[in-house]
């Protein structure tokens, strides 16, 4: 395993959907029988060993280490990532019930704690076997890293307008951001979804961007962290996301920074009817 091999390593625009969405799916080129093989060790296990993953499941490893892996993560939290204690290993027997949305609560961070402008916590998540809609898929709602709510507030939440549904392949690797608002759906087929969650974190900050850089594409960069939106906005909080994607790219990119204000996105087409933003409106109002 190196962390160093550039080979693998995300690109300016995957890094810039990351931070605009909150999520990364990886497809590793899996040994054959791999995944099987996970499956038939899930399926002998009497208990759950809660966070002692790969104690009981060695062959876990092999996916942790593989380059594809480890590039994203060296992508997005730097070469000198750690996995954290913790990690579970989801069951969602045949019909059984959707958790509530929620955010993923960290030791000693309480729920307003949360990294809205910076990358510094991972959750890695291994689907085993193909998740189709019917099988309890993991449910995001895109971008909600930049949004805090309170626990019992979440909960009274159902469907949400730009959530995805991570029905993906056997063996897929789904990447999100340790704060994304997500929950497991309920299980409606006659098949067991397995899941398995592992927590990563940065140890340093980065001086340079640890991702495959290129000067070049940083107009593109900015125009995309100023003007995309994969979900419904209020008008106050267009100017605000805006802000905390370019401090997001900054707090990770080092020298690779750019200045947090642009009005690029201001340009364009007119609204033909409502949802103007503020900015849009001042714009449209000044001589």
């Amino acid at each position: 395993m190196n962390r160093h091999d550039t080979s693998n390593l995300l690109s300016d625009d995957q890094i810039a959907s990351f931070i605009i969405s909150g999520y990364h799916i990886i497809e590793p080129d899996l040994a054959p029988g791999y995944n099987e093989e996970i499956r038939n060790s899930l399926r002998a296990m009497p208990e759950n060993p809660g966070e002692h993953i790969v104690e009981a499941l060695p062959a876990i490893t092999r996916l942790l280490e593989h380059p594809a892996v480890v590039g994203t993560l060296a992508s997005l939290l730097g070469p000198d990532y750690v996995r954290d204690p913790g990690g579970h290993i989801h069951m969602n027997p045949p019909h059984t019930r959707a958790q509530p949305w929620h955010q993923d609560e960290r030791f000693g961070r309480s729920h307003q704690d949360r990294d809205i402008d910076h990358i510094k916590h991972l959750m890695l998540m291994y689907y085993p076997q193909d998740v189709t809609e019917d099988m309890g898929p993991t449910v995001l709602l895109p971008g909600s890293q930049r949004r805090v709510a309170a626990p019992e507030t979440m909960v009274t939440l159902v469907n949400l307008r730009g959530q995805v549904f991570s029905t993906v392949t056997s063996g897929s690797v789904l990447v999100t951001h340790a704060d994304i608002w997500h929950a497991g759906t309920g299980n409606r087929s006659d098949k067991v979804r397995y899941m398995i969650k592992f927590p990563f974190s940065r140890t340093q900050e980065n001086t340079e961007p640890s991702w495959g850089h290129d000067a070049r594409n940083i107009p593109e960069v900015r125009m995309r962290l100023d003007s995309e939106h994969p979900t419904t906005l209020s008008r106050n909080e267009y100017e605000t996301d805006h802000a905390l994607r370019v401090r997001t790219w900054n707090n990770i990119a080092g020298t690779a920074a750019m200045p947090l204000r642009s009005e690029a996105h201001l340009g364009g087409p007119w609204p033909e009817s409502g949802g103007a933003t503020t900015a849009s409106r001042r714009r449209r109002d000044q001589p």
